[in-house]
């Protein structure tokens, strides 16, 4: 097997950005207007709350022999502004719980790429920098196989 080739990162984000915006239940929290459902790769100092980010990939290599598999890892990060701590890291957990049940669905597809395991490594709630905004972080590994 060659050793080189090519990660499915922006296929992986495709279908992470896909899953999150179908999930009904996180668009009903984030959605701003029929057109921003409040899910992106990069934001600005403009962007309204509450909202998702879908951070930079990291991988490393489980080869063996006969198949080039790799662990990718996302990080998806959720954020909400709230004068009151307590309905804000409630909102929070409730924004985390709805990405890890749209993204634990095992029925990914992707263009050269199978999923063969998705696992939740991490999630917690802190404070932001600005004391009214709570972020959300939610780690998923993905083990997935170039074909």
């Amino acid at each position: 097997m060659s050793n080189y080739y090519a990660l499915p990162f922006f296929e992986m984000q495709k279908v992470i950005y896909q899953k999150l915006t179908a999930c009904e239940d996180l668009t009903s929290i984030t959605r701003k207007d029929e057109d921003d459902l409040g899910v992106y790769d990069a934001v600005d100092e403009n962007t309204s709350y509450p909202y998702v980010t879908i951070s930079e990939p990291y991988s490393s290599p489980f080869d063996t022999k006969t198949s080039n598999i790799e662990t990718i890892t996302f990080t998806v990060h959720t954020w909400w502004k709230d004068n009151d701590d307590y309905s804000g890291k409630r909102k929070t957990y409730e924004m985390l719980s709805v990405c890890q049940q749209a993204l634990m669905a095992r029925n990914y597809s992707i263009q050269g790429a199978r999923v063969l395991s998705v696992t939740r490594r991490e999630s917690r709630v802190i404070d932001d920098n600005s004391p009214s905004v709570k972020h959300g972080i939610l780690t998923i590994q993905y083990k997935v196989q170039n074909i």
